[in-house]
Formats: C-alpha cells, structure tokens, sequence
C-alpha cells in the first residue's frame, strides 16, 4: 500500500513537473504564439516551482525525470536571472562608445512611475519632491492626477500630456530639459508620448513614456505591431524609454518592442508590479517585472533602481544616466529653463 501510494505522488509530481516545463518551454515562442507570449511574463515563478520538483523527484529517485526538470529549469533562470537580479553597485548597465566623453555637466535623473489612476496622489508627490528628479515619465495619468502634481509644476516647466481624458488615465513626459519644440508624438490607443530634448551644446535626446496593454488576449500585442510599423523606428537616437509594459524584460513583447526601438531593456531591475491582497514579505517574491528602462546606443545607465512603494500597485524606478558627448571640449551643460512649455 505504501509503495501503490509513493507510485501516485510520484506520478503526481512528475505530471505537474510536465506541465511546468512545457509551459516553460512554450514561452520562448512567444513571438510565434501570443498565448505562450503570456505564459512567459510568469517564467521565473514557473522556474522556481520545477527546481522545487526537481528536488522532489530526486527524493523519490525518479532521476530521469528530475535530470530533464533541473535542465529546463537552468535554461529558464538563466533567461531571467539578469533581470532579476540586481547589479553590483557602481556597474554601469550600458556604457557608451569609447570615443565619446560626458558633457560637462552631472548625470541627469529620471523617475519612472506608473501612477495608478485611483491611488492617493500624497506619497506620489512626496517621492517625486524627495528624489528631485530631472525627467518623470508617468502612466494612468489622468486629469485628478494633473490637478494632484500642480504644485510641482513650477520645477518642471515642459510637459506633454498624451490621453489624460481616458478613463484609467494617459501618459505624461515632465521635464526641467527643454523640448525641441518641432519633434512630439502622441499616440492614445497605444499608450505612447515622446519628446526630444534640448541638452544644450547642440546634443538631444528622446524621452518616451509608455504604457502597454495587457498581454494576449488582450491588444497588447497589436499596439507593439502598430508602434514598431508606424513608430519606434523613426525615433532619433539617442533614446531613453520608460514605462509600464505590462510585460516582462525577457517576454517577446519587449524584446520586439526593443528591436523596434534599437533600444536594450535595462537588467537589475527586479519585481515592479507587486500584488497588494499579498503581506509586505511575500509581495516582492510574487511580483513581476513589468516596468521597464530600455536605452539605445550613446545613453549610459549608470544605474536603475526601484524605490519604496508609494500608493500605486508599480514601485517607482530611478534611472540616473549620462549621454556621452562626440567631443571632449567646452560643452555646455543642460539648460534648465523656467518657462511654461506649450502642451
């Protein structure tokens, strides 16, 4: 009886170890499959959940089975690991080409956050003040939020407002850098605003702010069609994107959205999606990663970090970063104007 007993939960674990594996495996052709595409956003959680049946099977001796279980498993954490796991202090994410040096200013700061359209604007605008940073893009922004960060405005003089009127709200770019007033874009239906911004030394950059759908089978997957057909690949470089891709780094949405772009999504981020109904503990350990900083070619990083949680479901990310300029001389630094920008 005992043995009939130990026969069924192996054949049990090594089911539902099948299962897992399959549906990992299924999430790298999410290109091919939009549905597997959704199996992927939760590739490290499924990755955990076979190494833990892995070590079961090896406990029942059915070695065959853990040995295909762990080599799935590996292949998968190495996919997201990068992503997840954060990057020793003062490594640069990305580091421009050898022959450029910085302007002759700081590093700028940019503060990501996905507001959340019915959040208490207070611990919002208390981070915002504290982090004092140079750009924001921000997500579900709609017009009781734009009413909510008024008293900030006088330190961010240029801003684009992209769907404010929608009912879970748009997105936004605030920024003390100027605009280069001929360049903006502002597409409701797929969650995207860009501007370029005016650096000063005759140096610009692209800021955009995103906000995705949901994945497959919502229209997620036709808004990165539309926006890499129409969109992403006339932005000029260099480009910072910021947002809330509904999506994680390692899914085929990013990566195309990425390739699009000739952007690289930024690693160490970790969870930014963290689910509420779950205790503080275990919220970080559930949740996913799917706000995202993707830089193209001539942007470093030099770092990217979540911040404490505000009233919104996504931790706010600060990108500190450094556009390297083509010339060593007397650049001028950034111009940080105070004057009201059109909207």
């Amino acid at each position: 009886m005992k043995t009939s007993l130990s026969r069924i939960a192996a054949s049990i674990i090594i089911g539902v170890a099948l299962v897992a594996a399959a549906a990992l495996v299924a999430g790298f052709f999410g290109r091919t499959v939009p549905f597997f595409d959704s199996l992927a956003q939760f590739r490290a959680h499924l990755t955990v959940a076979l190494f833990v049946l892995a070590l079961l099977l090896i406990v029942m001796r059915s070695v065959a089975a853990a040995t295909v279980a762990t080599i799935v498993a590996a292949y998968a954490a190495v996919s997201v690991s990068p992503f997840l796991m954060p990057r020793p202090a003062g490594e640069p994410h990305r580091v421009a080409p050898a022959n450029t040096a910085l302007v002759g200013r700081g590093p700028l700061k940019l503060l990501q956050m996905n507001l959340r359209f019915n959040a208490d604007p207070v611990p919002a605008v208390t981070t915002i003040a504290r982090l004092d940073p140079d750009v924001l893009t921000l997500q579900e922004i709609n017009r009781r939020w734009v009413e909510a960060i008024e008293p900030l405005r006088s330190g961010y003089p240029y801003a684009a407002f992209c769907g404010v009127g929608e009912a879970v709200g748009g997105v936004a770019i605030l920024s003390r850098v100027p605009f280069v007033q001929a360049d903006a874009a502002c597409r409701v239906d797929d969650g995207f605003v860009s501007r370029r911004l005016d650096l000063g030394n005759g140096q610009e950059l692209t800021v955009v702010s995103e906000h995705l759908a949901w994945p497959w089978p919502f229209r997620q997957g036709r808004q990165v069609a539309a926006l890499g057909e129409e969109v992403l690949p006339k932005l000029q470089m260099p480009l910072l994107i910021a947002g809330d891709f509904n999506a994680a780094p390692w899914s085929a949405t990013v990566q195309r959205y990425a390739g699009a772009s000739r952007t690289t999504p930024a690693t160490g981020i970790g969870p930014t999606w963290l689910p509420s109904a779950l205790p503080a503990p275990l919220r970080r350990l559930v949740g996913l990663p799917l706000d995202n900083v993707l830089a193209s070619d001539g942007v470093r990083l030099v770092s990217v970090a979540t911040e404490p949680a505000t009233a919104s479901d996504h931790l706010p990310i600060l990108v500190t970063f450094d556009v390297p300029s083509a010339s060593s001389g007397g650049a001028s630094p950034a111009r940080f104007v105070g004057r009201a920008a059109a909207r």
